[in-house]
């Protein structure tokens, strides 16, 4: 049989000097007779409560307010960062359409055949690739097989063999690029805190946590 544990809060305090003091009052005595000195002192005792209580959560208040005020201003600030690296993603997938087309008529036979190779296995490769979220866009960092990388993440994939992929604007590259989360070399670093892959999976892009554990995470 299990104990019910009654937690003592700064609001019972308050509401029980009150009711403490209410007593008192009703109790006072309505004669010159002095009043009961039990009921002075619970009185006294119910008063200061009653004001220290008044000030905790008055402070509380204060305090709660502040935390409030500043993670709606870092929110802000992400959300323009965001839309800041958006425009140039945008600005660079426009810049390197253009110059695809330029190399493609002026670069010679070879180069453009080898070019156009590339081009095609690695859209093949993308096309393999299942995509399992695409519900926004987050800024991060990692440490990488080749460096520290930091991206600006739209896109998760993962492969025939439910490999994990990152794909997005990278900032290092000046590029869109494709990273695969096994070969990652630290934690994920995202709006000041640090993640495993598969918890920022699931406590930031919110994906289903048994799903993420059948992944290659």
């Amino acid at each position: 049989m299990s104990t019910k544990k009654h937690k003592i809060t700064v609001k019972k305090v308050l509401i029980f000097s009150l009711i403490i003091f209410a007593i008192y009052i009703i109790t006072f005595p309505k004669d010159d007779s002095p009043p009961n000195p039990t009921m002075v002192t619970l009185g006294a005792i119910s008063l200061c409560s009653f004001f220290v209580c008044g000030l905790i959560l008055l402070g509380r208040a204060i305090c709660g307010q502040s935390n409030k005020n500043a993670q709606v201003e870092a929110n802000n600030n992400l959300n323009s960062e965001i839309e800041k690296s958006r425009a140039c993603f945008d600005t660079k997938k426009a810049s390197d359409q253009t110059a695809s087309y330029n190399y493609s008529h002026y670069s010679d036979d070879s180069d453009d055949n080898e070019y156009k190779q590339r081009e095609r296995d690695f859209e093949n490769f993308r096309n393999s690739l299942t995509t399992i979220w695409n519900s926004g866009v987050f800024s991060i960092s990692f440490g990488y097989s080749s460096g520290k990388r930091e991206l600006l993440l739209d896109k998760v994939q993962i492969n025939s063999y439910d490999e994990v992929y990152f794909t997005g604007y990278c900032f290092d590259s000046n590029d869109e690029r494709t990273f695969k989360t096994e070969r990652f070399e630290s934690y994920i670093e995202c709006a000041g805190k640090e993640y495993s892959p598969r918890r920022f999976l699931t406590e930031v892009l919110e994906l289903d946590l048994e799903y993420v554990k059948g992944l290659g995470v």
